[in-house]
């Protein structure tokens, strides 16, 4: 005869089982949830990496022979006044003159979007600041158009985690810079990957890079020796981070 207790083993057995399953599936969810949100790559100070929820990253739908003509990512910049407030106001950090760049996550030059939320402050002080992103930015576009590595990866990578995109294809942790150095439109860091030598990257023939130092167009006002080229036209071809490119032809100083 069977034991009167069975049954309630057996009910017993069975909560026991769909506890187990509650408790796999929350933590499942809850590893999901880790993994949308993403996390800041160890050393890298929260500042310098956008916050995902707000910020997830978005590229426009354009082909790679686009992106890769001179002067694409001057021709498409758009991002007014009114929008970099909103950015400003969403990340809740107060706007204060050349501490900051609305950074593009997915960068114009690889077909990103002026859309808020492929925008945040990004600071220009420290490693992997605005100046250290520039590098990057450059890099991917040369090597989408080289053919080397495909747009939408590129697009991804860059998304999902820009500094570890950049330990990947440029090299080595890049030397702090200063604050505030936006306001001089250097680059703050040694050039590389796209450049070669001592060249800065983003302009074409080689434009000797001076330390950091600014290069700036005559009659611009700026602190940096003016640039001049006799009988040599310079191409914009990445960020522009002398901005040299005032008027978005691609041509330095044209």
């Amino acid at each position: 005869m069977a034991s009167a207790t069975a049954p309630a083993k057996a009910a017993g057995k069975k909560a026991h089982r769909v506890s187990t399953g509650v408790h796999k599936a929350r933590r499942h969810h809850h590893r999901k949830r880790r993994r949308a949100v993403g996390h800041r790559p160890a050393g890298v100070p929260a500042v310098d990496v956008p916050n995902r929820a707000l910020t997830p990253g978005v590229a426009l739908a354009v082909s790679r022979a686009r992106i890769c003509v001179s002067g694409y990512a001057s021709s498409v910049r758009d991002v007014p006044e009114s929008e970099k407030d909103a950015v400003y106001e969403r990340y809740g950090v107060v706007h204060v003159p050349y501490q900051h760049e609305v950074d593009h996550l997915v960068s114009l030059e690889i077909g990103g979007s002026n859309a808020i939320s492929n925008l945040w402050p990004e600071p220009y002080a420290g490693r992997w600041g605005a100046r250290t992103k520039d590098v990057l930015e450059d890099r991917l576009h040369d090597l989408v158009c080289s053919g080397t590595i495909g747009l939408r990866y590129a697009q991804r990578i860059e998304a999902r985690n820009w500094v570890a995109a950049y330990k990947r294809y440029v090299g080595s942790p890049p030397v702090a810079t200063a604050s505030g150095s936006g306001g001089s439109g250097s680059s703050g860091v040694a050039p590389s990957g796209s450049g070669s030598g001592n060249c800065t990257p983003g302009y074409s023939p080689c434009l000797p890079y001076r330390g950091g130092q600014d290069y700036d167009c005559y009659g611009g006002g700026g602190n940096g020796p003016y640039f001049t080229a006799p009988g040599i036209t310079y191409t914009v071809t990445g960020s522009d981070p002398y901005r040299l490119d005032g008027d978005g032809d691609g041509k330095a100083c044209g």
